[in-house]
């Protein structure tokens, strides 16, 4: 090969190797956004249930609701969410003149702790009631802190978690001078070996500005998976409300319920 042919094979490589580099640095930009992607997480929820009950008490006058949430984690354990139900508390009990939707958003984070396998979990929630506030109604949307901590015993046969959610609001739910109030949530959840039926059961206990208001609540509930994505259960829940207190209309908010799900989770 003669140096003419050399020079022009060297020339030409040279060239056809730029645009190939070029490409290459193109696709590792391309593709940074997508690897800081792979620290985050993303599911979803959704579900109907024949009554919202919260905290022990029905939210829909023991009617059905639809649920629904959608949640973003980071690998560090810092998360972030939104959640909605449908809801007919705030009108009927006179709060509100329009409403129909309760509205969740909540951020924390969540981690193992390096000490007796337990898990630990702070942050904060708010609730929202979209609507036009009763003249004179005290205010009906919330806020609380909260913080817990869970544990799996015995290789996973049972786990429990304890979770204090602590009112920062002035008001909260129509109730007056809330800052401060508490909920006491414990947990207790049993796999049934390796069967898709998992068994629940939950106490907690509410405190109020006007202690007479105070009350505990009880949970058992039993699911059946599916599969990852889809479950359904039933459940029996009561409490030690005052009726003469707990009752808006005809309905005793705090009455003892039997109820059951559909839900999906992606």
């Amino acid at each position: 090969m003669n140096n003419k042919l050399i020079k022009a094979a060297v020339v030409g490589a040279l060239f056809s190797i730029a645009p190939i580099s070029f490409a290459a640095d193109e696709v590792e930009e391309i593709k940074a956004p997508s690897s800081m992607l792979d620290d985050f997480s993303f599911s979803a929820n959704v579900g109907l249930y024949t009554d919202y009950i919260f905290r022990g008490y029905t939210q829909t006058q023991n009617e059905p609701a639809i649920q629904g949430g959608f949640d973003v984690e980071h690998s560090s354990g810092l998360y972030a969410g939104t959640w909605a139900s449908n809801v007919d508390w705030t009108t009927a009990g006179d709060y509100m003149d329009k409403n129909s939707v309760e509205i969740d958003v909540y951020a924390g984070w969540a981690t193992d702790l390096p000490f007796w396998d337990l898990g630990f979990d702070i942050g904060v929630l708010q609730f929202f009631y979209p609507g036009n506030d009763t003249a004179g109604a005290v205010e009906t949307d919330a806020t609380e802190v909260y913080f817990g901590f869970s544990k799996d015993w015995m290789d996973g046969a049972f786990s429990t978690s304890l979770t204090n959610y602590v009112v920062v609001s002035d008001d909260a739910w129509g109730f007056e001078d809330m800052d401060g109030e508490m909920y006491h949530d414990f947990t207790l959840d049993v796999p049934l070996g390796s069967s898709p039926v998992t068994l629940s059961g939950h106490v907690g206990h509410q405190t109020f500005g006007d202690s007479s208001y105070d009350y505990t609540d009880w949970k058992v509930n039993a699911d059946y998976a599916f599969n990852d994505n889809f479950s359904a259960g039933a459940f029996y829940t009561d409490t030690d409300q005052d009726k003469a207190l707990w009752t808006v209309g005809s309905t005793f908010l705090g009455d003892s319920t039997f109820g059951g799900y559909i839900s999906a989770g992606f």
